[in-house]
C-alpha cells in the first residue's frame, strides 16, 4: 500500500454560490489545503475512485458507495437511489490503515482495508475489516469519468441568466447565529419544448447533505413538481423577481417548507448530470 496523507486540514467543499456549489467547492479546498502534495502522489492513492457496493441502480433500489477523491477527501453515499443523505470525510492511508474522519461529526476509525483484484472477471474488490457504516460488505470499484478539476474549470463562472428557471441552481444559503451555515437549493435540469425537466433537491451543509430525485413541469405560471420516491405531487404559483442581488425564484406553496412561501436565488448553471452524479444525485455514473 501507498501512505495518502494530507498535511492541512482542507474542507471537502466550499460554497460557490455563482457556479456549481458542492463539485466547485470540492475541487478549489482541495487544491488549496493540499497544493504540497504532486500529483503523482495523488495518482498513487490506491482507494482513488468510486467503490460500489451493490450493483441495481433502478429508482428505490439500496445505493452505497464510497468515494475516494485521492488528494485526502471523500464521500459515504447511503440510502436508495432517488433520495439518499452523503456525508463527507478525511482520511489518509498508512499502510493497510485507513485512518477516517467524518467532518461532520468528527467520529474517527483506524480500520485495516484490503484490496482485491479479480483477474478472471476483471474487477476490484475493496474490503474494510471494521466497516463503520456496514460491517462485512465488501465494494467493487466502478470505472468513473469524475473530474473536479475539469467540472471547476468548466462551472468556475456562471452561465449568463436565461428566461425560465431551467438548468439552474436555485439557491437559500443561510449563516446561523448559533454557529455555521446551510442550504436548501433545487437544481433543475434543462426543460424539454412541453416544459417539463428532471432535478433534485437538496438540503444540509458542506459536510452532510440530502438528495432526493424530482421531476417537474412549467405550466403557465404553476411549477409542478413530483418527488419520485415519496411519491408526492405538489403545485405551487411561481414567479421570477429580478433584485440588486440578482434573480429569484419565489414559489408560493414550498413542498419542501411545509407549504410555505419560499425564495431561492439563481446560483449559476447546473451541474452536468452525466459528468458529477453520484455527488449530486443522478445515478447514471455507475452505469456500465
Amino acid at each position: 500500500m501507498v501512505t495518502s496523507r494530507c498535511t492541512s486540514p482542507c474542507a471537502l467543499a466550499g460554497l460557490v454560490l455563482a457556479a456549481s456549489m458542492i463539485i466547485v467547492g470540492l475541487s478549489e479546498r482541495a487544491r488549496e489545503g493540499c497544493a504540497d502534495r504532486s500529483d503523482a502522489e495523488v495518482q498513487a492513492d490506491p482507494l482513488r475512485g468510486l467503490w460500489t457496493r451493490y450493483e441495481r441502480r433502478g429508482e428505490g433500489d439500496p445505493l452505497r458507495f464510497w468515494y475516494f477523491h485521492g488528494d485526502g477527501h471523500g464521500l459515504y453515499r447511503y440510502g436508495n437511489v432517488g433520495l439518499a443523505n452523503t456525508h463527507s470525510f478525511d482520511y489518509a492511508l498508512v499502510g493497510d490503515t485507513l485512518e477516517l474522519s467524518f467532518r461532520k461529526t468528527g467520529e474517527r476509525h483506524r480500520i485495516a482495508v484490503e484490496i482485491d483484484h479479480d483477474g478472471d472477471q476483471g474487477q476490484t474488490w475493496l474490503r474494510m475489516a471494521a466497516d463503520p457504516r456496514e460491517p462485512g460488505a465488501r465494494y467493487r470499484r466502478v470505472d468513473s469519468e469524475l473530474d473536479l478539476e475539469q467540472a471547476a474549470a468548466r462551472w468556475a463562472m456562471p452561465a449568463a441568466a436565461r428566461p425560465g428557471i431551467g438548468d439552474r441552481l436555485w439557491i437559500d444559503y443561510r449563516t446561523f447565529a448559533t454557529g455555521g451555515a446551510g442550504f436548501a437549493m433545487y437544481q433543475l435540469g434543462a426543460t424539454a419544448i412541453d416544459g417539463r425537466g428532471v432535478g433534485w433537491f437538496h438540503r444540509g451543509d458542506f459536510d452532510e447533505w440530502t438528495t432526493e430525485s424530482l421531476t417537474y413541469r412549467i405550466a403557465g405560471d404553476r411549477l409542478e413538481l413530483f418527488f419520485d420516491l415519496a411519491e408526492q405531487p405538489s403545485s405551487s404559483g411561481h414567479r421570477l423577481i429580478d433584485t440588486p442581488e440578482g434573480r429569484v425564484l419565489e414559489l408560493d406553496v414550498d413542498p419542501r417548507d411545509f407549504s410555505a412561501r419560499h425564495r431561492y436565488r439563481d446560483g449559476g448553471k447546473s451541474f452536468g448530470s452525466q459528468a458529477f452524479g453520484p455527488i449530486v444525485g443522478f445515478e447514471g455514473l455507475l452505469a456500465q
